[in-house]
């Protein structure tokens, strides 16, 4: 566990502070295990960039070391992909997170190329995680992973149709040709490790009480 993580009397947390331990904890063991099968070049490893009164984060820069496309070739169709190896993706937690209005904000800092993941224009770089109520449902240790899918091209969606692309250019791409080529098909030097689970909490840890909402939201 990280020396940070310990300070903290999990005893004397609760609500959003609890919860915000509780992620801290969870995608740090994550981070900690794909740190341990490749020392040097982790899969996934992590930053903190902000933190509140208390000492949690609220803002994290997640790092991703795995092949992925980062843009296309400026030729005439069919555009070949352009790989990476880095790709850097903060993540923002709201002041009211987590609630059914309190998503997390998921915003990647490279170029990325990716039906589910803005390539350009104002919101670039926006990650489309198309989970209802994301802030309350969804651990942020498990939406890192999610991501992770999209950049191995594990994960897409690019058809025209509900709950639609983040990216029409580059799900057009996709559609027309990156799978008729088989270039959203490529291999990977890493393990997928989307089965991994923290250590157990420790016992005085309780999870806060999820609030009921009639709102629900996509992102």
């Amino acid at each position: 566990m990280n020396d940070a993580l310990k300070k903290f009397n999990q005893k004397e947390l609760s609500g959003r502070d609890a919860r915000l331990w509780k992620e801290w904890y969870e995608l740090d063991a994550m981070c900690e295990k794909r740190r341990m099968k490749n020392p040097r070049k982790p899969s996934i490893s992590y930053i903190v960039r902000r933190k509140n009164v208390m000492g949690l984060p609220t803002e994290y820069e997640i790092r991703y070391r795995v092949k992925s496309i980062v843009g296309v070739e400026d030729t005439p169709a069919p555009r070949k992909p352009i790989f990476g190896e880095m790709h850097k993706m903060s993540i923002v937690l709201p002041n009211n997170y987590p609630s059914a209005d309190g998503n997390p904000l998921f915003t990647f800092i490279t170029d990325t190329w990716h039906p589910n993941i803005r390539s350009s224009g104002s919101f670039k770089g926006h990650v489309c995680l198309t989970i209802k109520e994301m802030g309350v449902l969804a651990s942020i240790r498990d939406l890192v992973v999610r991501v992770e899918r999209y950049l191995k091209y594990q994960l897409y969606h690019a058809q025209n149709i509900y709950p639609y692309p983040e990216d029409q250019g580059v799900a057009e791409w996709v559609r027309q040709e990156g799978e008729p080529n088989g270039w959203v098909r490529f291999t990977q030097d890493t393990p997928d490790d989307e089965s991994e689970l923290p250590p157990p909490l420790p016992p005085e840890i309780r999870q806060p009480s999820k609030q009921k909402s009639t709102k629900s939201m996509t992102i």
